[in-house]
Parts: structure tokens; C-alpha cells; sequence
């Protein structure tokens, strides 16, 4: 099965996954500006471990039904889903 990556990511999944994603480094980012180990940083971490872990399911579901696996990837430019030779993006978000 093909995947139609516009259609898929106006489901009710795929608008979840974009969600997800967007938590996850808004959570990576947070956590970034607290103190080692303080409150605000342990919130943030656990945030972004809990949207890996919602990721890791998404993942296994395309995989299993698209036979295409992305991954995570952010730097200070964008973040978004990609395969592991760059050449398929699920999504791209660049930041402003």
C-alpha cells in the first residue's frame, strides 16, 4: 500500500502524530532552558519521554501497514520525520 502522505496526515493519526511530534520537541527544546535536574526540567523530560514512546507506536504503525520507516529529527532549523537517507520526509516544520 502506498502511503499519500497529505491524506494520511489529515486523519485523525496523522494529525495526532503531527501533534506528538511537535510536543516532543517543544518538550526537548523546554527542557533545554531549565536547570539540571530542577522541577520544570524533570516535567519537560518526562513530557518528551512519554512522546517517544507514543512514537515508537506511530512508527511500528506505518512500518507495518506503509512499509516505510521514518525518524525523529530536529535541529536548530526544522524538526520533523524523514527516512534514514534524507530522501522521504513525512513531514518538514522548519522553525521561524
Amino acid at each position: 500500500m502506498k502511503l499519500n502522505k497529505e491524506k494520511f496526515l489529515k486523519t485523525e493519526l496523522g494529525s495526532e502524530l503531527k501533534a506528538c511530534i511537535a510536543s516532543w520537541d517543544q518538550s526537548l527544546e523546554a527542557s533545554r532552558k531549565y536547570e539540571y535536574y530542577s522541577e520544570e526540567y524533570k516535567r519537560e523530560r518526562k513530557t518528551a519521554a512519554w512522546c517517544q514512546a507514543q512514537w515508537e507506536v506511530y512508527k511500528m504503525a506505518i512500518r507495518q501497514f506503509f512499509g516505510i520507516e521514518y525518524n525523529f529529527t530536529r535541529t536548530e532549523e526544522y524538526y520533523g520525520l524523514v527516512t534514514e537517507d534524507e530522501a522521504d520526509w513525512l513531514f518538514k516544520v522548519c522553525r521561524a
